[in-house]
């Protein structure tokens, strides 16, 4: 298994991420995929894929958020019948490493979601908190953030989330107004929202 930029696969093992992306996320979290590959091509993004033998079994994409040097892991998805093979360790790794050597991030933020979240499964749950130890066991830590939520990037709507944070050259995970400005840097940044919009605002009184 070796681990490569999404910008230097062919066409082929391209539509194979694709199909990836569009099976691990439902519609109100993915941005369009063309998206994702033109910003990769022009290095606005990062995303690298987990390759064996040639075929895509997973990608992981990032976007750097300027204001407060971080990276933000916006996807890590692994084929579902390649699951649990250690492929998103693998590119977790990768990512990580990569925030390591590069002047502009200090640390990597991503978005969960909450498995105490009310009226979900058991089974949804269980995959939630096994998602969050997944992190965990990596390095990453919840953020003191409540009631966060992210605007939905298909039709109107918003998605509770939890925070989590991991440390590239930064050691310590930020606090007080550094810790407002991640918030911020993620909805303005990261979601391209305006200042003005509720959300924004909302992250004074985080």
């Amino acid at each position: 298994m070796r681990v490569t930029a999404l910008s230097d696969l062919d066409p082929s093992q391209v539509s194979s991420v694709e199909r990836i992306y569009l099976e691990a996320f439902p519609a109100g979290e993915r941005m369009p995929f063309e998206e994702i590959l033109r910003d990769a091509a022009e290095g606005v993004r990062v995303a690298y894929v987990a390759l064996d033998e040639g075929t895509a079994l997973g990608f992981a994409s990032a976007y750097v958020l300027q204001s407060v040097q971080t990276f933000f892991l916006e996807y890590l998805a692994i084929d579902e019948m390649h699951r649990g093979g250690g492929f998103g360790g693998e590119l977790w790794y990768h990512l990580r490493t990569d925030a390591q050597h590069r002047q502009d991030v200090t640390a990597i933020v991503l978005e969960v979601e909450d498995p105490d979240e009310p009226d979900i499964d058991p089974g949804t749950a269980v995959t939630r908190r096994r998602r969050i130890c997944f992190y965990e066991n990596r390095g990453a830590r919840r953020l003191p953030i409540t009631d966060f939520r992210v605007p939905l990037l298909q039709g109107d709507g918003e998605k509770p989330m939890l925070l989590m944070w991991a440390p590239a050259t930064r050691p310590d995970p930020p606090t007080g107004d550094e810790l407002t400005d991640l918030v911020r840097a993620l909805y303005e940044e990261g979601y391209d929202l305006p200042p003005d919009h509720p959300l924004v605002i909302s992250t004074s009184g985080k």
